[in-house]
């Protein structure tokens, strides 16, 4: 690097521009399926595609055009000082997905496509336990029924009383949650698979017996755990 003037044009290889875009791009098609197959966060994965495919070829040309010129690069930071996330990041998990397609872009602008290529490799490795294992689950296909009750005249709730309407309909569950109040009570149930006749009779059930009935079936099983 050195001290050029920012407003001169620089001289950039164009075939070696246009090889790591193309190679940004590729790797950016990859990552986003690697995550969409793999990630645990509850999100629409769709939408990983069109940010790789955005953020790593962003970063290829920012630094294609800075690595040239200390004076951009200072440029640069002066300006990123500036931005901040107006809707903060609360998941590692996500970050870490960013940083990586960041990392990517680094790399093929700074025309080290061998490491930033074999480091990419390193990271899909390390990510495909998780996608195996996200398959496992998703064939387990688990649900979980969110129920809350509020009883009739002011009665205490009995667990007791509400399993034997489970059992009644014969539903297979685990209780995975119970909240007791004053005024309401919340139990979460994971079943390994929805009958919706044993729904209705457990609902119907549930009505004649408490005053207030809420019922919520979350087909998922990373949404409750």
């Amino acid at each position: 690097m050195n001290f050029v003037n920012p407003y001169d044009i620089i001289d950039i290889p164009l075939l070696e521009f246009t090889r790591n875009l193309a190679m940004g791009l590729i790797l950016a098609v990859i990552f986003a399926w690697l995550v969409s197959k793999s990630t645990r966060l509850v999100v629409d994965t769709t939408q990983y595609m069109p940010l790789f495919l955005l953020l790593i070829p962003t970063m290829i040309l920012i630094i294609t055009v800075i690595k040239t010129s200390i004076a951009l690069s200072l440029g640069l930071v002066g300006a990123l000082s500036i931005i901040r996330f107006r809707t903060p990041i609360k998941e590692p998990e996500e970050l870490a997905y960013i940083f990586i397609a960041i990392a990517i872009g680094l790399g093929l602008g700074a025309n080290q496509v061998l490491a930033t290529v074999i480091g990419f490799a390193v990271v899909a490795i390390v990510m495909l336990p998780a996608m195996f294992k996200r398959s496992t689950a998703a064939r387990s296909h688990n649900a979980y029924i969110d129920i809350v009750l509020q009883s009739k005249d002011g009665a205490k709730f009995d667990m007791e009383t509400f399993t034997s309407i489970l059992d009644e309909a014969s539903l297979k569950y685990r209780v995975k949650r119970v909240t007791e109040t004053s005024e309401r009570n919340e139990i979460t149930l994971q079943v390994p698979k929805l009958d919706m006749a044993i729904y209705e009779k457990i609902k119907n059930e549930l009505s004649n017996r408490y005053q207030t009935v809420e019922i919520s079936i979350i087909d998922n099983a990373r949404v409750i755990t």
